[in-house]
């Protein structure tokens, strides 16, 4: 399933249930974001608990932060700018670094930095779905995922669109939901999503499908 949801706020009493419901509901990946409460206890017991996911850490903004991330068990280093150093340091240790971007030259710089996809922020204040298709070719189709504004309305056509993947936050886990520790309410948004762009990656091309499967695997 190619979406990461955004774990942001989430008190750490919550993370796990949050986590399950998530699963429950198909998703695979789930992204704890620095700014949270206890973030690098809330990836390590993700790591734990659910094996079967990939967890990863976002609003990465140091090298140090990098480094405690991929000692809690982080998979995937996710950052809201560009920065090579950070970059390096997250393929040193061996997981995937994913920076953000914003423009076409910061896409550029960031798929030939080593990144092994790139973030495109703030995907719906940018342009959306269009902005997508309109740079993908002339930067020779990186690897981007979409976040900021993305949800059941438009998932698919960033999809269609040839984003390898969605960075998913407000729209599956809003804020009032994981503070209440509504997984109920989670596990309802996960299940809407998915059904939403499930019949497009089924019908997709198998390709493309495949080259999507080898960029997020």
């Amino acid at each position: 399933m190619p979406v990461i949801g955004i774990l942001r706020g989430c008190p750490l009493q919550y993370v796990d249930d949050m986590a399950t419901a998530a699963e429950v509901a198909g998703l695979t990946a789930l992204e704890v974001t620095l700014d949270s409460m206890r973030p690098f206890d809330a990836i390590r017991t993700l790591t734990e608990n659910h094996p079967k996911m990939s967890v990863g850490a976002g609003t990465v903004r140091s090298v140090l932060e990098v480094q405690q991330a991929v000692e809690a068990g982080a998979r995937f280093i996710v950052s809201p700018h560009l920065d090579p150093e950070l970059v390096v340091a997250a393929s040193r240790t061996g997981v995937v670094s994913v920076p953000g971007a914003a423009t076409p030259t910061e896409v550029w710089r960031a798929a030939n930095s080593g990144a092994g996809l790139v973030k495109l922020f703030p995907a719906r204040e940018l342009g959306g779905p269009e902005f997508v298709r309109a740079i993908r070719g002339p930067l020779g189709k990186p690897a981007l995922v979409p976040t900021g504004g993305v949800d059941a309305s438009n998932a698919t056509a960033f999809l269609a669109a040839g984003a390898t993947a969605l960075g998913v936050g407000g729209a599956v886990f809003p804020r009032t939901a994981l503070e209440a520790g509504d997984v109920v309410d989670v596990e309802r948004r996960a299940r809407i999503l998915i059904a939403t762009i499930k019949p497009f990656l089924e019908n997709s091309n198998p390709s493309h499908e495949s080259d999507r499967r080898a960029t997020t695997g």
